[in-house]
């Protein structure tokens, strides 16, 4: 391992230097470069666990619970296997930390395909109903311009916890002990089985329990922690972004969504909506398409805040 400790055992300084150089350089990559070739992306890889090993487990519960330990396990182990290997050099396996530590979160391609989408719906809405679909999960195909506005913010906020926030949050909380990259790695296989098979369809209702369960759980605390960065991103909303997150946050049937979403309308002042399913800040004002790009301006801010905040842990660890 490229973890480094000292003579009696205690994790050294020089951990806690290299997970802060390690998530300095994640960072620096996610931002400048966005996301890596498909081929070489560790997501894409796990994806393909997940789709290999389902197709040979039981949909059942227990099937779902093996398939949740297989997946979580082999990510941990690919990863440190990956980590060792690199060792030949001096500075390699703090490169191929980074590497692996940046695909855990994705900021530039979030923030990227929002705005895409935000434009388009201000320019063809057709093109913007077949783009939609990269974000959100519903039918796309009758949505006014208020709605597929609301969509792009509602799925910005939700995946500024599940896609940045939890993996940063896990890495920093882990890595006093050494174990930042395999805590944000573990986190990223749940929250790629939830997005596989964590659905209530049939099929997919048992063996994607195990894997939805644990993605609540572990989204549990950066959730609620999100409703604070997003109200600091926005300070003279701020209040109205925290009341908003407490009164409306048990509306959407996920038990962690609810926050993020609410305290965004909440900070812009805007009712978000899902059709026949929830609606967030009944007083607020419906969404424009001048929204989206708010949205993603208040996004910026609280992940710039979510970023600053994990350097600061990991400085004075």
């Amino acid at each position: 391992s490229w973890r480094r400790r000292s003579d009696d055992g205690r994790v050294g300084m020089m951990v806690i230097g290299d997970a802060l150089a390690v998530f300095l350089m994640a960072a620096a990559y996610d931002i400048l470069l966005g996301e890596p070739p498909a081929k070489i992306h560790p997501v894409v890889w796990i994806g393909k666990l997940i789709a290999l090993l389902r197709s040979r487990l039981p949909p059942t519960k227990l099937g779902g619970v093996v398939l949740a330990l297989m997946v979580i396990a082999a990510t941990v182990l690919a990863g440190h296997l990956l980590v060792s290997a690199a060792g030949f050099l001096p500075i390699l396996p703090l490169l191929v930390s980074a590497f692996l530590l940046k695909s855990t979160f994705a900021v530039r391609c979030l923030l990227q395909v929002s705005s895409d989408i935000g434009r388009m719906i201000n320019e063809d809405m057709e093109q913007a109903r077949s783009m939609l679909p990269a974000l959100v999960g519903r039918d796309t195909a009758s949505l006014s311009r208020g709605q597929a506005s609301s969509a792009v913010i509602e799925s910005l906020s939700e995946n500024y916890v599940d896609g940045i926030l939890s993996p940063i949050f896990y890495y920093a909380l882990f890595a006093p002990l050494g174990l930042g990259l395999e805590a944000a790695l573990a986190f990223k296989a749940v929250s790629t089985m939830d997005s596989m098979v964590g659905y209530k369809t049939r099929g997919l209702k048992e063996i994607g329990f195990a894997g939805a369960r644990a993605d609540d759980l572990l989204n549990f605390i950066p959730a609620r922690l999100s409703i604070f960065l997003i109200a600091l991103a926005r300070p003279f909303r701020a209040g109205a972004a925290l009341r908003a997150a407490f009164r409306y946050h048990s509306r959407t049937p996920s038990p962690n969504s609810g926050w993020p979403m609410a305290a965004c309308a909440g900070a812009l002042g805007i009712r978000l909506e899902k059709p026949g399913y929830y609606v967030l800040l009944d007083e607020g004002a419906e969404p424009q398409t001048s929204d989206v790009p708010r949205a993603v301006g208040l996004m910026q801010g609280a992940i710039a805040l979510s970023l600053a905040s994990a350097l600061l842990f990991l400085f004075w660890t």
